[in-house]
């Protein structure tokens, strides 16, 4: 009992001396690092006193840097910490005190990052040492932050894509996405430049339009133009490369004008092409260019050899380099060619002045030495027929003039003579034709005089009425003769009397029979002939007799006062044609009978046209 009670009181005493010690190594740390802690009343921060002061100093110089809440600052407050043992004691709260002072410097590097300087930013972030504890979530926001501008750019190219494409909506969606980076500078700054860029780019593509359309219209004042409105556009727009395409298809049109004129020889289109280029156009040095070749293409149209010395000499100033120096080599080459057959052409005019045939035929060797590849050819060639006409003239002018003396003649063998010494002159010389006519005029002369008694002939037996001899004789004019078309016309004129004779006896022939219908055919017959024969009065009163037959005849048929008598001697009246003797009476007795078959009623009579 008594050992148990000692072995209680000695595990007592052994506690109570533990919990004792305890408290007092405790409470002589917690003295040490008060002291440790407390600062001085007056430290000293310069490099001298920081190489032997005591830690705690070294933190109130490094708080009094970091207060400054500056890069450089913060950096110098925690190297002055980093110089401190890692074994320090007080290494704990050196550690929170960097990795605070950190923690600062990656909010000013963020500061810069919302500003968009990316670079900046990180190089603030690295200038953090390595040796911090905390120095990964440095490496790991940078990482985020290029995370960040990875995704912003993406949109960004994505934009850009589109507006090369023209699509301005699906940039607009685009461009919403950068609403959703955290990051100050892409939801601000840079979102509102997109949305700027993509405004002007949809009203510089506006503009583009507008000059596609004014280059479809065609012309050179729509060419320079549309030059114009594209140049409207910077280098920095994405329509600027379609600018300059629409430049560049304004320019080539411009210069096919050119081309085409030079090709037309047309210089003073050329010229004033030239003056309407602006001085500011890409286009000014070839304009200058086209100045030189429409003045020399001016002076080769003079047609004179010193105006074509002129034209090649401004043709050579025309350099290589320009789009019509190919053309302008291919014009020298034939004004060339044109100078020396200038001179040919030119000497060949002096010989040709005199007008003497051995002259002009000296002048014609000396025209045929122009080239058939000339421009010269044809007016050589026009000017050597006209010498070869000159030549003719000469030669065959007094066979033409003895021809005539001896038409003077007039008659069948002077003319006939005269006929054979103008025959001479071929159908290839100059008077031919002047000889023809009035071998023409000859011939007809002896054509009158043999056909004369042959239609004076006819013409007689016609008065006699033999109309049938008259035409056997007529007819021996052949096709061609002098008096051929008044032998026909007279022909024609005594068939027509022919044949109003034939219809005159047929008509009477007809009447002959004296009944209405009869009458009526004949009438019919001889109305039909014409006016201007002989028989024209006799058919006249043979008409007139008959419709007064007709009339007498619906009379008489009327008298027997019967309604079937009435009718028929209506339709007998009806017969009658307008223009006869008897046809106003006709139509009075008509419309009495009529009345007589119908008193109630007033009918119209109709006239009768036969």
């Amino acid at each position: 009992m008594t050992t148990n009670t000692e072995n209680s009181n000695w595990k007592i005493s052994w506690q109570l001396l533990s919990l004792i010690l305890a408290v007092s190594f405790g409470g002589i740390g917690f003295l040490a690092t008060t002291v440790l802690l407390r600062l001085p009343s007056n430290p000293s921060c310069n490099s001298i006193s920081l190489f032997f002061s005591s830690a705690t100093n070294r933190i109130y110089c490094a708080q009094l840097q970091a207060e400054k809440n500056d890069v450089d600052s913060l950096l110098k407050a925690i190297a002055l910490l980093e110089e401190l043992s890692p074994n320090h004691p007080l290494r704990n709260e050196i550690n929170r005190y960097i990795t605070e002072w950190s923690a600062d410097i990656l909010k000013l590097a963020e500061n810069e990052l919302n500003q968009g300087r990316l670079e900046e930013a990180i190089a603030i972030a690295r200038k953090i040492p390595s040796t911090v504890e905390n120095y990964s979530m440095v490496e790991e926001t940078i990482a985020q932050w290029n995370e960040t501008w990875d995704k912003a750019e993406t949109i960004i190219e994505e934009v850009e894509t589109e507006l090369r494409n023209s699509q301005w909506n699906k940039a607009f969606l685009v461009a919403v996405k950068l609403l959703n980076i955290d990051n100050d500078y892409w939801q601000t700054t840079r979102y509102q430049e997109t949305v700027k860029t993509i405004n002007l780019a949809r009203e510089e593509s506006k503009q583009l339009d507008g000059a596609y359309i004014t280059l479809r219209r065609g012309g050179l004042d729509n060419y320079l133009e549309t030059i114009e409105i594209a140049s409207t556009i910077p280098p920095s727009s994405y329509s600027y490369a379609e600018a300059s395409k629409l430049i560049e298809e304004a320019e080539n049109k411009i210069t096919d004008m050119a081309i085409r004129f030079v090709d037309n020889n047309n210089w003073s289109g050329l010229s004033d092409l030239a003056s309407k280029i602006p001085d500011q156009s890409k286009l000014k040095n070839q304009a200058r260019d086209w100045t030189t070749l429409a003045s020399a293409g001016r002076n080769a149209n003079l047609g004179t050899v010193s105006g074509m010395e002129l034209a090649i000499a401004e043709g050579e100033q025309i350099p290589s380099e320009s789009k019509l120096y190919n053309k302008t080599r291919e014009l020298l080459q034939t004004w060339a060619l044109q100078k020396e057959d200038l001179t040919h052409l030119a000497n060949a005019r002096d010989l040709a002045r005199s007008g003497n045939i051995g002259d002009l035929n000296a002048a014609i060797t000396k025209a045929q030495l122009v080239s058939n590849d000339n421009p010269l050819y044809r007016e050589a060639r026009q000017e050597i027929r006209q010498w070869q006409r000159e030549i003719q003239i000469q030669e065959d002018k007094p066979i033409l003039a003895q021809a005539r003396e001896l038409a003077l003649g007039n008659n069948l063998q002077s003319w006939q003579n005269a006929i054979n010494q103008a025959s001479q002159i071929k159908s290839d010389r100059a008077l031919y034709s002047e000889a023809s006519d009035a071998i023409r005029e000859w011939t007809r002369n002896i054509e009158r005089v043999e056909d004369r008694p042959i239609l004076d002939q006819a013409i007689a037996l016609s008065n006699n009425n033999n109309y049938q001899q008259a035409i056997n004789v007529a007819s021996r004019i052949g096709r061609g003769r002098a008096l051929y078309t008044e032998s026909q016309n007279e022909i024609r004129r005594w068939r027509r009397e022919m044949n109003a004779q034939d219809d005159l006896q047929r008509a009477y022939q007809t009447a002959q029979n004296n009944d209405p219908q009869s009458l009526s055919t004949a009438i019919s017959i001889a109305r039909r002939i014409p006016s201007t024969t002989s028989m024209e009065s006799q058919s006249r009163q043979a008409v007139n007799r008959w419709s007064e037959q007709l009339l007498m005849t619906a009379r008489r048929t009327a008298g027997d006062y019967s309604l079937n008598s009435i009718e028929q001697a209506i339709r007998i009246a009806e017969m009658i044609p307008s223009g006869t003797s008897a046809y106003n009476s006709a139509r009075e007795e008509i419309r009495k009978w009529r009345n007589e078959l119908t008193p109630a009623f007033n009918y119209e009579i109709q006239p009768i046209n036969n």
